[in-house]
């Protein structure tokens, strides 16, 4: 069978295609809500596993719940309390940074891709609407869910064990709400913020 090289052009429009891209984060329209719109809700994250779970919502002033809760402080700076103590993330185009936090922020071919450090943790994620993987270092437990319609995408968790400790398998649960199903034309970085703040 003979072989035709593709036009340049065509190549390069095959390439972009599958090269990623570095997300576009949505500010909110102006630094400070009008009266009544500073707790408005656009989009949820909820995860549940072993009976345990954690529900973060966002809109474009602020994202709240389990143990998050940040407001937009202007010029792309999100300030507030994580996990019982003071933060401050800067998002700019593809990054978010922060204390111990560089994160790596793109799309391709319909998904959307988390790397980097979050508080000194390791992250390594891909999310859409019909599947989430994920890595999670030091420990090194890998989530890999699949869609069960409605938003909701679920399969197994598994972390490998350290010495003293067995390793460990269950079943999670991650449920997309409102705006966040149609990930990854979502509020950015409010979903990845809730996102993250789900996971165990």
């Amino acid at each position: 069978m003979r072989r035709f090289p593709l036009p340049a052009a065509l190549l390069a429009t095959v390439l972009s295609a599958c090269t990623p891209t570095a997300a576009l984060m949505t500010y909110p329209p102006t630094v400070k809500p009008s009266p009544g719109q500073s707790d408005v809700v656009t989009g949820g994250i909820a995860f549940s596993s072993g009976g345990l779970g954690s529900a973060v919502t966002y809109g474009p002033w602020r994202v709240k719940g389990a143990g998050v809760h940040l407001t937009y402080a202007g010029d792309g700076a999100w300030t507030g309390t994580w996990s019982g103590g003071p933060i401050r993330l800067q998002s700019s185009q593809g990054k978010l940074e922060g204390p111990g936090t560089r994160l790596r922020i793109e799309q391709r071919d319909g998904i959307l891709a988390i790397q980097g450090q979050l508080g000194g943790r390791g992250v390594d994620a891909t999310v859409s609407r019909k599947r989430f993987m994920a890595r999670l270092d030091p420990a090194g437990c890998t989530i890999d869910l699949a869609s069960a319609g409605d938003g909701t995408l679920t399969g197994p968790i598994g972390c490998p064990g350290s010495p003293g400790k067995g390793a460990s398998a269950a079943t999670g649960t991650l449920t997309l709400q409102g705006e966040a199903y149609l990930v990854p034309e979502v509020l950015l970085p409010q979903f990845v913020i809730a996102l993250l703040a789900c996971l165990p």
